[in-house]
């Protein structure tokens, strides 16, 4: 018993940070909140509108991580519309915006933490030589990117009349 309890708080430790690692964070406006449709199970992409008649459904912005690419936007964009029953997204907008590295405080790499250590393998007490792997303070870098951002409308295509029936002879 003892040893499933264990292993089930492991299971929701991983399920959050897996959760937390999200790589496309997408927000959906819908224009019409009254307006309800099941959902679809294929949403095509259209660089432009089409000549159908069609309802505009919702306002999806997508956004990336750095080094991110369009094909995630695209993919977390259609699974928002086909929720909510959207037949297509119209891509508005693409936009890319540069991020540099960044120094952060990472205590891992603090050596006050990990000062009296014993390794192994030398007679080192504190944090092993300077490197870029362990570097003497605790502050690193974190690299940059360019960052992705896709708007992009989902739309539902008007039911047509059923076609007429042809006389009868």
């Amino acid at each position: 018993m003892r040893r499933f309890f264990h292993y089930t708080v492991a299971l929701l430790i991983c399920a959050a940070v897996l959760h937390g690692c999200a790589s496309v964070s997408t927000h959906v406006t819908l224009m019409e909140p009254a307006q309800k449709f099941p959902p679809s199970e294929h949403v095509s992409v259209l660089f432009e509108y089409p000549p159908q008649p069609h309802i505009k459904l919702a306002l999806i912005e997508a956004q990336g991580l750095p080094g991110g690419t369009e094909a995630e936007l695209f993919d977390d964009a259609r699974k928002r519309a086909a929720a909510l029953g959207a037949d297509a997204i119209v891509r508005l907008e693409i936009t890319s915006v540069h991020q540099p590295p960044v120094l952060v405080y990472d205590p891992v790499y603090d050596p006050l933490l990990y000062r009296h250590y014993p390794y192994p393998y030398g007679r080192y007490y504190y944090a092993p030589y300077p490197s870029p792997f362990y570097p003497r303070s605790g502050y690193r870098w974190v690299d940059g990117g360019d960052v992705k951002t896709l708007k992009a409308m989902a739309i539902r295509f008007e039911e047509r009349a059923p076609p007429p029936t042809p006389p009868a002879k």
